[in-house]
C-alpha cells in the first residue's frame, strides 16, 4: 500500500540538528553552481535558457521516479492547488527570473544584496502578520549580522552600492519577495506534505511558466549539442534538484526566519567556490563577510540550546 504524503508534523519531532545540516547543504550546493556554470558554459549561453532547463530537467527525474516508484507523492488538497500554483510561479520560477534580469542589467553584487534582504521580510511577516513566531533580540542580532556578512562577501575591495534603475529596480524588489515567498509558504507546505511533494509541485508550476516564457522548440532551434545537453542535465541535478530537495526538507525542523538566515551563507559559499575554481580574488573584507556569516548561523544554534 502506497504511503499518502498529507502528514501532520509534530513540532516535538522536529530535529534541528538536521535541519541546520539540510539548509547547509543546500548553500554548498547553490553557492558552487555559479562557478559550475561558469566552468560548464563559458558565458556561452542564454541564462534564461538554462534557468528553464534545469527547472524542467529537475521536474522531469522527479516525476519519472516517483510515477515508478511513489505515486502517492502526487497527492494534494484541492484547496492546495492555488497556493502550490502562486508559489512555483511567483516563488520560484519568478524570482529566478528577476534575478537573473537584475543581474544582466545592474550588477551581480546588486542584485545578490536585494534578494538576501527576504529574511528581514520573511521575520517581519512570520512576527508582525503570520503571528508564527515572536520577536527574539539573539534572532534580530543574528539577522543583522548576516546581512553586514552578506554585504561584505559581495563587495569586493570597496563596498558594493546599489545600481537600481528603471526595470531594475521592479525585477530587484520581485526577486526579494519572491524568495520571502518561497521561504514562507515552503515552511506553510511543511506542516502537511512531504518535501518529495512539496518540490515536485513547485518544480511542475514553474515549469509551465516558462512554457509561456520560451516554448521547447524556441530552445530546440538553438540547437545545442548532446554535450551541452548532458551540461544542463548534469547542471539541474546539481543546482537546483538536490539543494531545492534539501531546502525542502529542512523545513519541517526549522522556523522561517531561520532558515532564511542561515540561506545567506550562499554568497560567501560562492566567494569561497569562485576562489579555488576560478582563481578569482579572496579579499580581507570578504573573508571577514563570511565569519559574520557563520557568526550569525552559530549564534542561532546557540539560542537553540
Amino acid at each position: 500500500m502506497e504511503k499518502n504524503t498529507m502528514e501532520n508534523v509534530n513540532p516535538a519531532k522536529q530535529n534541528y540538528p538536521r535541519g541546520y545540516l539540510l539548509i547547509i547543504i543546500a548553500v554548498l550546493f547553490w553557492g558552487g553552481s555559479a562557478s559550475l556554470a561558469k566552468i560548464f558554459f563559458s558565458g556561452n549561453f542564454d541564462t534564461l535558457v538554462l534557468t528553464q532547463t534545469r527547472v524542467t530537467f529537475s521536474l522531469v527525474i522527479m516525476a519519472f521516479y516517483f510515477l515508478l516508484k511513489e505515486r502517492a507523492v502526487f497527492r494534494i488538497q484541492k484547496k492546495d492547488i492555488l497556493l502550490f500554483v502562486m508559489t512555483g510561479v511567483l516563488g520560484l520560477a519568478v524570482t529566478n527570473y528577476s534575478y537573473y534580469y537584475t543581474v544582466k542589467y545592474s550588477t551581480v553584487a546588486t542584485a545578490i544584496l536585494i534578494q538576501y534582504t527576504a529574511p528581514v521580510i520573511v521575520m517581519v511577516y512570520m512576527v508582525l502578520v503570520s503571528k508564527e513566531e515572536g520577536w527574539n533580540r539573539i534572532k534580530i542580532f543574528a539577522l543583522l549580522l548576516s546581512l553586514i556578512g552578506c554585504y561584505c562577501a559581495v563587495s569586493g575591495d570597496g563596498f558594493a552600492t546599489f545600481q537600481l534603475q528603471g526595470w531594475t529596480m521592479i525585477s530587484g524588489i520581485a526577486s526579494a519577495l519572491g524568495f520571502a515567498l518561497l521561504i514562507v509558504m515552503t515552511k506553510h507546505f511543511s506542516k502537511s506534505y512531504s518535501a518529495k511533494t512539496t518540490l515536485i509541485y513547485l518544480l511542475f508550476f514553474a515549469s509551465l511558466f516558462w512554457l509561456f516564457i520560451s516554448t521547447p522548440s524556441e530552445i530546440i532551434a538553438k540547437d545545442f549539442s548532446l554535450i551541452t545537453w548532458g551540461k544542463f542535465f548534469f547542471f539541474a541535478i546539481i543546482s537546483l534538484l538536490i539543494p531545492n530537495f534539501c531546502f525542502t526538507a529542512s523545513a519541517k525542523h526549522l522556523d522561517a526566519s531561520t532558515a532564511g538566515i542561515v540561506s545567506t551563507l550562499e554568497p560567501v559559499i560562492a566567494v569561497i567556490v569562485a576562489f579555488f575554481a576560478l582563481g578569482e580574488t579572496l579579499t580581507t573584507i570578504q573573508m571577514l563577510g563570511g565569519v559574520f556569516v557563520v557568526a550569525a548561523v552559530l549564534l542561532l544554534e546557540i539560542k537553540k540550546q
